[in-house]
C-alpha cells in the first residue's frame, strides 16, 4: 500500500494547495500558449515544486486541456500515464558529472515520440557541479523548440547567476497551517480515518509548511489509535503541549530556575523529545517577540507561528509581562541551544544547562544593574561629584605651628576653577575642634595626600585619572559599570567575550598605577588573554583613563600561594607546616 503522500499526490492543477500565484501563472501560459523554454522551480521541502513539474509536462503535451490542467482522456495524457521517453526526469544529486550534462545536450537533438514537447525535469539540480553547468549553460539557453527545461531545487543561492538569468523564476512558498488541517481532514475523510479538528491542525502545525513532511506524520498517526486526537499527537510524535510550552517560557523569562527544572522534567518523563520542545520553545519566545513589536491585533494578522487562539492569549499576556530585551536575550540563548542539541549525546542535560545559563545570566545583569542605578542615585553625576570635591592647598608638613598665622586669599585662579553656584569658603580656624572624619564613602584623602606631597593640585590630578572612584563604597564599581556599558555599544565578537568574562565575579579595583581587573580562578587563565586584554586597554582609552590594564587573582588565592610559599620556606628551616593554618 502507498503512503499517504504518494497517494494523494497533485494530478491536477487543481490539486495544489497553497500555490494558488504559481498554479494561475502556469495554467494562463497554457491556455494563451506562451510556454517557455526554461522553468525554475524554488522552495522548501515537500511544497509541490516536483508535484507541480510533472502537471505542466502533461498539461503541455496534452491536447485538450481543461482549464491549463491536463484531461487525462486524451491519447497522450494516456501515454503519459505510465512512463514515458518524452518525460525525462532525473535526479541531479546522483547524475551530477559532466559526462551527464553532455548526454543530456546530445539527446536534446531527437524530436520527441509521441508528444509535442520533450520535458526534461532536473530535481536537486544544484548539485550539479560546476562544469556541468557550463556544459548545459548554451543549451538551457537556447534549446530547440520542442524542448522545455524544468529545473528544481531548495538551494537556489547555490546555482550561478548564468543559469538564474535564462529561466522562469518561480519561488513555492510554505503552505499555511489552516490550508494544511484542511487538506488532512480531506485526506483522513478519504481513509475513513476518525480524527478531531485539532488533531489535524496540531498535525499541521507538526509539517511546519510541509505537505509531505504533514501527510508523512498524518500517516504515521493512522494507525496509532482508534480516534485521533491532540493527545495521541503529542504522545507519539514526542513534542511537548503549547500550555507546557508557555509554562516554560514565563519560568524562563520570570528567573524560576525551579519552575524551568520541573517543567522540563515533566517533558522528559512524558516522553518529549527535547529538540522538538527547544523548536516549539523558539517559536513561542518568537511569537512573544512580534507580539511585543507590534501589539497583538497586528500580530495575529500577521501570521503567528505554530499558535491556536489558547496559545495567543498567553502570548499576548507574556508580551505585556516581560521588556523586549528579556525577550530577545531567550531567543538568542534558546538559537545558540537548538544548533548545539543536534550533536548532543544528552539532550536533556544540555537543554537544561541552556535555560539555566539563560536565567542565572538574566539574574546576574540584573543585579549589576541594580548596584550601578543605586550607585549613581547616591553618588549623582560623576561630572558634578569632581567638581565638588574638596579643593584643598598644599601644605607643609615639617615644623609645628608656633603662632596664628592669617591664612592666605585664594589665587584667582583657583576662585575661577570653582563652580559660579557657590561662594567661596571662608578662611579655616585653627583654634577651632578638628572637624569629624568624612564618611568611607567621600573619602580622598589618599590621592590628595600623595599629590599634596608632590606639589600638585587634586583637581588637576582627577582629570582623565578617576581617583574620584575612591570615594565610592565599593571600589571601582562605577568604572565597571562605564566599561560594560562601552563593551555593550561595541558590535565586535571579541567584546561580547569579554563582557561575558567580566560577568563571572571579576572586580576592577583602582591602584596606585594601574587598573586592576580582579579575576577568579575559572576565568583568570581567559582574562590573561592577550586580545581580552586589548579589548579592556582599548576600552580605558575610551574612557579616558591613562592607567593601564593588569589581571590580577583574587585576595583569597593571592593569601592562599602566600601561605604555599611560607610552607615551603619555612619547611627547610625545620618549622612544622602545622603552624600554618589557611
Amino acid at each position: 500500500m502507498a503512503t499517504l503522500y504518494r497517494k494523494y499526490r497533485s494530478q491536477r492543477f487543481e490539486d495544489v494547495i497553497g500555490q494558488d500565484p504559481i498554479v494561475t501563472t502556469l495554467t494562463n501560459q497554457i491556455k494563451l500558449n506562451r510556454i517557455g523554454h526554461a522553468y525554475l522551480f524554488t522552495g522548501s521541502r515537500g511544497v509541490g515544486k516536483t508535484s507541480c513539474a510533472r502537471i505542466f509536462a502533461r498539461a503541455v503535451n496534452c491536447l485538450h486541456p481543461v482549464n491549463g490542467s491536463p484531461c487525462g482522456e486524451c491519447e497522450a495524457c494516456k501515454k503519459l500515464a505510465s512512463d514515458n521517453v518524452d518525460i525525462i526526469e532525473m535526479d541531479a544529486a546522483s547524475n551530477n558529472g559532466v559526462d551527464d550534462a553532455r548526454d543530456i545536450r546530445e539527446k536534446v537533438k531527437y524530436l520527441p515520440v509521441a508528444c509535442k514537447y520533450k520535458v526534461y525535469i532536473i530535481d536537486e539540480v544544484h548539485m550539479l557541479t560546476g562544469g556541468a553547468f557550463n556544459a548545459l549553460l548554451k543549451t538551457i539557453e537556447e534549446p530547440p523548440e520542442h524542448v522545455i527545461f524544468i529545473l528544481a531545487t531548495t538551494e537556489p543561492q547555490k546555482l550561478p547567476q548564468t543559469i538564474l538569468s535564462r529561466c522562469i523564476r518561480f519561488d513555492f512558498r510554505l503552505v499555511p497551517t489552516d490550508i494544511l488541517a484542511k487538506h488532512i481532514a480531506r485526506i483522513y475523510d478519504a481513509e475513513g480515518i476518525m480524527y478531531t479538528y485539532e488533531a489535524a491542525e496540531e498535525i499541521a502545525r507538526l509539517g511546519e509548511g510541509s505537505v509531505r513532511d504533514a501527510l508523512s506524520v498524518a500517516d504515521t498517526l493512522a494507525s496509532a489509535a482508534e480516534k485521533i486526537t491532540p493527545e495521541v499527537v503529542l504522545a507519539l510524535t514526542g513534542a511537548g503541549d503549547n500550555a507546557a510550552i508557555a509554562g516554560l517560557f514565563d519560568n524562563t523569562a520570570s528567573r524560576d530556575l525551579t519552575g524551568v527544572l520541573t517543567v522540563i522534567d515533566k517533558l522528559v518523563k512524558s516522553g518529549k523529545s527535547m529538540s522538538a520542545v527547544c523548536r516549539q520553545l523558539i517559536d513561542y519566545t518568537r511569537n512573544v517577540l512580534v507580539c511585543k513589536s507590534v501589539g497583538k491585533d497586528k500580530a495575529v494578522a500577521g501570521g503567528l507561528i505554530n499558535a491556536d487562539k489558547a496559545t495567543v492569549q498567553s502570548i499576548a499576556q507574556s508580551a505585556d509581562k516581560y521588556t523586549m530585551s528579556e525577550i530577545s536575550r531567550i531567543l538568542t540563548e534558546l538559537g545558540n541551544a537548538e544548533n548545539g542539541l543536534k550533536y548532543s549525546v544528552n539532550p536533556r542535560v544540555f537543554l537544561e544547562t541552556a535555560l539555566i545559563k539563560t536565567v542565572c545570566g538574566g539574574q546576574k545583569e540584573d543585579d549589576i544593574l541594580r548596584r550601578l542605578t543605586a550607585l549613581e542615585n547616591s553618588v549623582g553625576n560623576p561630572t558634578e561629584q569632581k567638581k565638588n570635591i574638596e579643593v584643598t592647598p598644599p601644605t607643609a608638613t615639617a615644623a609645628p605651628i608656633s603662632a596664628p598665622q592669617k591664612p592666605s586669599a585664594p589665587k584667582p585662579a583657583e576662585n575661577k576653577a570653582m563652580p559660579r553656584e557657590y561662594e567661596p569658603e571662608p578662611p579655616p580656624d585653627i583654634y577651632a575642634p578638628p572637624p569629624p572624619e568624612p564618611a568611607p564613602m567621600r573619602t580622598v584623602e589618599k590621592p590628595r595626600a600623595k599629590f599634596a606631597a608632590a606639589g600638585r593640585d587634586v583637581v588637576a590630578a582627577d582629570e582623565g585619572e578617576f581617583w574620584h572612584l575612591k570615594a565610592t563604597a565599593e571600589q571601582g564599581l562605577e568604572l565597571q559599570g562605564k566599561i560594560v556599558r562601552s563593551l555593550r555599544k561595541s558590535d565586535a565578537p571579541a567584546s561580547a567575550r569579554v563582557m561575558r568574562l567580566l560577568s563571572h565575579g571579576v572586580t576592577v579595583r583602582e591602584r596606585d598605577e594601574y587598573i586592576a581587573f580582579v579575576s577568579p580562578d575559572d576565568v583568570f587563565l581567559a582574562m590573561g588573554d592577550p586580545s581580552v586584554k586589548g579589548v579592556l586597554e582599548q576600552t580605558l582609552d575610551a574612557l579616558g583613563v591613562k592607567k593601564r590594564a593588569r589581571i590580577e587573582r583574587t585576595e583569597d588565592d593571592l593569601y592562599q600561594q602566600d601561605i604555599a610559599k611560607a610552607k615551603i620556606l619555612f619547611s627547610r628551616d625545620g618549622v612544622f607546616e602545622s603552624t600554618f593554618i589557611a
